[in-house]
């Protein structure tokens, strides 16, 4: 009950980061959002006390679906809380971000809830490499949040833009050229790290295949397919928008890849339940 307790805490103090930032940039109060940065680090440090918990009632922490979802979350906010001491202006990032973070911590309880006996995964311990293979998905999945919250804030200060609203004018958000830059480039690192994950999957596949195949009992892998094909679809998405961002920046409008980027994390986000089922 204490982990499920903190876990309930995690999820009201991101979710009162989130307000904080996103009142304190939207209604131009640097106090107010800058409380909210003050927030989101609290917010952090308990979740990283809940994650260690959670270790070292286990012995390990073991990589089942709930807690895989867990992690990933925590990596999320990890990454967004580097955006905010970089800098000046990455509230706006890390507001939508721990509405992300939330959402991901709830999953994992629920997941918990449904299935409770599913607690540990062998494939831990029969495969090492396993370790970095999810590691290196956990953090392309946040920078890809990263690029979809970026170009989520440059759809909403174009259509401010659009709309000669002059809020734009006070809004304390990155410029649209700074936004752009941390959407491709955080797309960019996200891809080579979900292109080594892959890598490491896929030789991992192989290797199993063989062994089968050398002691003669060729099982069905048809359970990993979904998988698979999930992440050939997630790595051509993310693939196809950093070719326009930055082989083909003029063949589509910065809408088009603004969009681009937000379905490609959501296919990311599918992938990542998927895999934790």
């Amino acid at each position: 009950m204490v982990l499920f307790y903190g876990e309930v805490l995690c999820i009201l103090i991101y979710g009162a980061a989130s307000a904080l930032g996103l009142y304190g940039v939207m209604r131009d109060r640097p106090a107010v959002a800058r409380a909210g940065k003050y927030v989101f680090g609290a917010a952090l440090l308990v979740h990283s006390a809940v994650i260690g918990f959670e270790s070292v009632r286990t012995a390990g922490t073991l990589l089942s679906g709930p807690n895989i979802v867990m992690l990933a979350s925590w990596v999320l906010a990890v990454v967004s809380a580097v955006g905010l001491a970089v800098t000046k202006r990455g509230m706006s990032l890390a507001a939508v971000s721990a509405l992300i973070v939330a959402a991901l911590i709830a999953a994992s309880q629920w997941m918990r809830i449904l299935d409770p006996t599913a607690a540990d995964n062998m494939a831990f311990y029969q495969w090492p490499l396993l370790v970095p293979h999810i590691v290196l998905v956990f953090l392309a999945c946040a920078f890809f949040a990263t690029s979809a919250v970026a170009s989520g804030i440059q759809l909403y200060q174009r259509r401010l833009m659009r709309q000669r609203s002059a809020k734009v004018l006070t809004l304390d958000t990155p410029a649209l050229d700074t936004l752009g830059k941390i959407a491709r480039f955080t797309a960019l690192a996200g891809l080579v790290m979900f292109s080594a994950a892959l890598l490491i999957g896929i030789t991992h596949l192989v290797a199993i295949y063989a062994a089968m195949v050398r002691v003669g009992c060729e099982g069905s892998l048809g359970y990993l397919a979904p998988r698979i094909g999930l992440s050939v679809v997630v790595w051509l998405a993310w693939a196809a928008y950093a070719v326009l961002a930055f082989l083909a920046p003029y063949a589509v409008g910065s809408r088009v890849r603004s969009w681009l980027a937000i379905a490609s994390f959501g296919l990311a986000v599918v992938l990542v339940a998927v895999s934790a089922g």
